[in-house]
């Protein structure tokens, strides 16, 4: 750069909790991410408090913004324009999707396009965040944003196919998997009998905890061992309608719904699990199959492009509603010690490269290209 100026790019985020599950451990390790962008020379990145400017926390916006949607309408939730100007920003980038009006460029991380490729879900269409408001938000900020950040390629062809959007302003980072080197393992209490199997995911309808309890009620039907089976995950109005369900197939006894877990304890329970079992009907990629890569856990995920491109030939691959699949395949990790193995080898190899420092260098070249573009014009 030839110019003297200092530029300052916006950090915006949103404050999570751990009970978010994969949300929030997703924005710690992009912030991570984000701190390790040098911050000195021309560039200045300015990470800008959500008190500041969510509309969580300013009631008035809150109840303004359900009237509006009570009247068929959607808004955006916050006008950050006057924030850009008090900071002096000339750019922003978005660690986590936000609806809002803004008038310097940006940077758009998007997690995934639910709304439209699970439609039918309960979770995005009836709960806080609805189909419309989803749809509002991405009709708004996907073709303004200079990049729009996605996990992978099957991600980044869903946002140009669904929003029309530029092939090159649509770009495919994988998400950094999350460290646990610093985390100290804790072994929960009351774990069942080996084996067992994990399942890390918050109680959504379409986490689809219910072909995993089926495919136990298949093995028990044809006399084979049956495997213990942990759930963890905050629940989200699905869980007594699964423990039912677990109920009915009398399979309740091999099935354990532990809530939400430390992080300590989902370490120790990666280390014991036979596998992680991920049947999830959402993609385009996820956290855990990433986790179980670094946590020495093999991997059988549901049959989706995004988790192909996750995990290669690191994972075992069912269709996500085939109980059937999911019985057989969980029998022949139980019983193949080799093959757990080779998974876990082929998994560390193709998640290997997905580093925060590598988030963060692609990051820095997407915003040096926004930069290049912003010195065009003083203000």
């Amino acid at each position: 750069m030839t110019s003297a100026r200092r530029f300052r790019i916006g950090v915006f985020g949103r404050e999570g909790s751990p009970t978010d599950g994969g949300a929030d451990t997703l924005l710690g390790t992009i912030g991570a991410a984000v701190a390790r962008l040098a911050p000195g020379g021309a560039v200045e990145f300015v990470p800008v408090p959500e008190n500041e400017w969510s509309h969580r926390h300013r009631p008035l916006r809150r109840a303004w913004i359900r009237l509006a949607r009570s009247c068929g309408s959607e808004l955006p939730l916050v006008d950050l324009r006057p924030l850009c100007r008090h900071w002096r920003l000339d750019a922003a980038y978005f660690a986590a999707p936000v609806f809002a009006r803004i008038d310097v460029p940006f940077v758009f991380t998007l997690w995934d396009l639910g709304h439209r490729t699970i439609p039918e879900f309960p979770e995005v269409r009836a709960a806080r965040d609805s189909w419309t408001y989803r749809e509002a938000l991405c009709r708004r900020m996907l073709p303004q944003a200079s990049f729009v950040v996605v996990g992978n390629e099957a991600g980044a062809t869903e946002a140009r196919e669904l929003f029309g959007l530029s092939p090159e302003r649509v770009v495919a980072i994988p998400f950094p998997t999350p460290d646990f080197s610093e985390v100290v393992a804790t072994i929960p209490t009351g774990l069942p009998a080996a084996p067992f199997f994990l399942y890390p995911a918050q109680c959504w309808p379409h986490k689809n905890h219910f072909t995993l309890i089926q495919a136990l009620a298949q093995m028990a039907r044809s006399g084979r061992p049956v495997p213990g089976l942990v759930f963890t995950g905050a629940d989200k109005g699905n869980a007594a309608y699964l423990k039912a369900v677990a109920a009915s197939a009398g399979v309740a006894e091999h099935v354990q719904f532990r809530g939400f877990v430390s992080r300590g304890e989902l370490k120790a329970l990666y280390q014991r699990a036979v596998a992680l079992v991920f049947p999830s009907l959402l993609g385009p990629n996820n956290l855990p199959p990433q986790e179980a890569t670094v946590l020495g856990c093999p991997a059988i995920v549901s049959d989706l492009p995004g988790h192909r491109q996750q995990l290669g030939a690191g994972a075992l691959y069912v269709p996500p509603l085939d109980a059937a699949a999911w019985s057989e395949a969980m029998l022949q990790v139980v019983n193949d010690a080799e093959f757990r193995a080779a998974l876990v080898v082929r998994a560390r190899e193709a998640a290997a490269g997905c580093t925060v420092e590598a988030y963060a260098t692609r990051l820095g070249e997407l915003f040096s290209r926004v930069i290049a573009t912003r010195m065009l014009w003083g203000g």
